[in-house]
């Protein structure tokens, strides 16, 4: 996926590399205090997407500060509390998936929009187990903020299916809360039964959903279409 806008507007620069020396330059005169604080600012933000990504949304601000090099102070003074660097880190997620539902929208053929963005929504739940939590989550309420991103999202995902449908690549029972579904179901296809499907074996899972979803379709679906909750 390609690296989020936000980081880069909010931390001042690009994260870097492990090993990587650090060649950030700030404008001349600014205090170094305040370089500090943008440096440890982006430190914090890198270190709670890698901690959320591996071990999911029940992380501490303990282990976050740690992993950032900086005090748990720091945490506070930079972003009002854990939660709210979460809320932050999580909505930089949903933008990146926003962003590549928007350049699948522009490919120029409608099933390989599709199909890119089913296995790119299916390789970003397989790389955070933070938003393969948070996409799940259906109880409490949600800030208005994540309520924009998810209707953006379904918006998106409703026009990238209707595009392959009317291009005669989808099949008609096929549905976008499907397309939102499936993808979910390259999560847990490691091993079965003694059969090891190895590190990419949900790429060849989800490539099998695809094309189970092709017009014409040779078996009825079974079940009813998933539905859409509210999200107010």
């Amino acid at each position: 996926m390609p690296e989020l806008d936000y980081v880069r507007d909010a931390l001042g620069s690009a994260p870097r590399s492990r090993g990587e020396p650090n060649t950030t330059t700030f404008p001349e005169g600014m205090p170094a205090a305040r370089a500090d604080a943008r440096r440890n600012r982006r430190q914090l933000v890198i270190a709670t997407r890698e901690a959320i990504a591996s071990r999911g949304l029940d992380v501490s601000a303990l282990d976050i500060a740690t992993a950032a090099g900086v005090g748990v102070g720091t945490l506070y003074r930079r972003f009002g509390s854990k939660e709210a660097l979460l809320a932050y880190v999580i909505l930089g997620l949903y933008d990146e998936l926003l962003d590549v539902a928007q350049m699948c929208l522009r490919r120029a053929d409608a099933w390989d929009g599709l199909a890119e963005f089913v296995m790119e929504l299916a390789g970003a739940h397989r790389y955070s187990r933070g938003l393969a939590e948070v996409t799940a989550a259906c109880e409490g309420p949600l800030s208005s903020e994540r309520v924009q991103r998810i209707v953006a999202l379904q918006e998106a995902v409703i026009r990238l299916t209707e595009r392959a449908r009317t291009a005669g690549y989808l099949r008609e029972d096929v549905t976008w809360q499907d397309i939102l579904i499936c993808p979910r179901a390259g999560l847990d296809t490691d091993h079965c039964l003694g059969v090891d499907a190895g590190p990419d074996g949900w790429r060849r899972v989800i490539t099998i959903l695809l094309d189970g979803m092709r017009a014409p379709g040779h078996i009825p679906l079974e079940g009813p279409s998933p539905q859409v909750r509210r999200t107010e």
